[in-house]
């Protein structure tokens, strides 16, 4: 009985997380399909395996989950709210508050499992965790980036949610180091399950999967090393077939991504060395602009963790369940700088400056800091004394007067903006479907300079091409009707959305 009374808050605190982040998502900064991009995606139809040759042959997560949930929305939530895209919004805004909180359950979990801290430290070193994930790109007073942003739904999809899965997997495994014996003893059920969720981290997007197949290559090189005087290499393989084979299909997913269209449009040109050069360059400049109070607090915490390590005798001081964990993540976190920036200078050394690209390298960096302060806390339980009224000034100092965080789209608009474009496109598809015709012209505003270019991005008529076949497959109207699209300056200033530069 005491246990369970013990539990309900415990519930009650990740379910306030979540409502939080609901709110967040659909009120704050709502998540709306908007872009071009958004569109081609939310009826698409692909395959749960990779596909040689296609334009994003690994990406099976992005691409099965963000038109299954799409689906969803169309045919459940449309007809309760009577609104195509407030539906869209509700779903998407429920998806990937979920996947935050148990990503944060997660961090809870390895917490619990390395320090064996009571669940009201958990807790707050939770909160200071999430926090940390807004207040590190925390600069100016307006339109800040944070961890949990992307630019568009779509993004969402490709980049924070499979960056999410895998990091929750890579924490589940620190809190569980035994994966491999479950894998040989456990219940199939639950084996199979494991295996589909680390199919779909791995065959989701390559820097995402990177942050579990550094793992993996962390694990695996520690244990080479425990076994360096009586190394057997059938032996090892057998006791550590799981990281092994993440590493075997996170290099089936890289050699199939690199078959794809994506692939090859977006190698950067100019030299290697250059763009390695301009990589390295760019994501110093980012970590050095972060937040000053979370550079000083990390700094501090990191610091006094390691100067109370030296004088307790090293790292031999050390509890086995710490020690283990620090070392892999330490080895990890190396790799996936060296990984990140590699792929970066392949793909656009500016990748690297994008939220959805930093957020593997701060995943490993707020997950050290933390680990430092459970250290400490267990060095010094009276450290909790003073650690609420520290997490309450952090989070205190995230908000500002203004509109402190950005918007998910890729023009920087007002969500109010977007969503009424974003209806105001599907309200002429229902107009027309209403009054039975077959084709109709789809009026659009102008975002580029040149009216008549085929880009138009974020309204690019090539990819609004594919809206008809969306709202059909969605049940918003009762057949595909053929459009022209008509980029018209008149959709500007009826939504009040800035005409571009000439």
């Amino acid at each position: 009985m005491e246990k369970k009374a013990q539990k309900l808050p415990y519930g009650a605190f990740f379910l306030l997380i979540f409502a939080f982040l609901f709110v967040w998502f659909t009120r704050i900064h709502p998540l709306i399909p908007f872009d071009g991009d958004d569109w081609s995606y939310l009826a698409y139809a692909r395959l749960a395996t990779p596909i040689w040759g296609e334009w994003n042959p690994s990406k099976v997560f992005p691409e099965v989950l963000y038109p299954f949930f799409a689906t969803i929305a169309a045919h459940a939530l449309t007809p309760l709210t009577g609104d195509y895209i407030t539906a869209q919004t509700i779903m998407h805004a429920f998806v990937v508050s979920a996947a935050i909180t148990g990503y944060l359950w997660c961090f809870a979990c390895l917490m619990r499992r390395v320090f064996s801290c009571s669940r009201a430290t958990t807790a707050i070193l939770s909160v200071l965790f999430f926090a940390l994930h807004f207040l590190v790109f925390r600069t100016e007073e307006e339109n800040n980036l944070y961890l949990f942003h992307c630019v568009s739904v779509n993004c969402y999809y490709n980049y924070l949610l499979p960056m999410l899965l895998n990091a929750s997997c890579v924490m589940l495994l620190l809190a569980n180091p035994r994966a491999d014996a479950f894998l040989r003893t456990g219940r199939p059920e639950i084996i199979g399950l494991v295996y589909v969720i680390v199919y779909l981290a791995i065959f989701s997007s390559l820097p995402a999967s990177g942050i579990l197949a550094a793992h993996a290559g962390s694990c695996l090189l520690l244990e080479l090393i425990r076994q360096r005087k009586h190394f057997r290499f059938r032996a090892f393989l057998r006791d550590n077939c799981f990281h092994a084979g993440i590493l075997a299909a996170w290099l089936i997913s890289a050699v199939f991504e690199l078959s794809g269209g994506r692939a090859g449009s977006a190698m950067a040109g100019g030299s290697l060395l250059s763009r390695l050069h301009q990589t390295c360059f760019l994501l110093k400049t980012a970590l050095l602009e972060s937040n000053r109070l979370f550079l000083v607090f990390s700094g501090i915490v990191v610091l006094a963790a390691m100067v109370c390590m030296l004088f307790s005798g090293g790292v031999r001081s050390l509890e086995p369940k710490l020690a283990s964990v620090l070392g892999t993540i330490l080895i990890s976190t190396a790799a996936v700088f060296v990984y990140m920036i590699l792929l970066c200078a392949a793909v656009g050394p500016a990748k690297i400056s994008a939220c959805e690209y930093l957020f593997v390298i701060y995943f490993h960096i707020l997950l050290l800091v933390l680990l430092a302060l459970g250290y400490l806390v267990g060095r010094f339980p009276k450290l909790m004394l003073v650690l609420p009224l520290l997490t309450l000034f952090l989070v205190s100092s995230i908000n500002t007067g203004g509109n402190t965080f950005r918007d998910s789209n890729t023009c920087e608009l007002p969500a109010e903006t977007c969503g009424a474009l974003s209806r105001y496109i599907v309200g002429q598809f229902q107009a027309a479907d209403a009054a039975g015709r077959q084709e109709m012209t789809l009026y659009v505003p102008q975002f580029t300079a040149d009216p008549e270019t085929e880009d138009n991005w974020p309204c690019s008529l090539f990819l609004m091409q594919r809206i008809p076949g969306t709202l059909y497959a969605h049940g918003i109207t009762s057949q595909r009707i053929d459009i022209a699209i008509v980029v018209d300056p008149a959709v500007n200033r009826l939504l009040h959305i800035p005409l571009p530069d000439k």
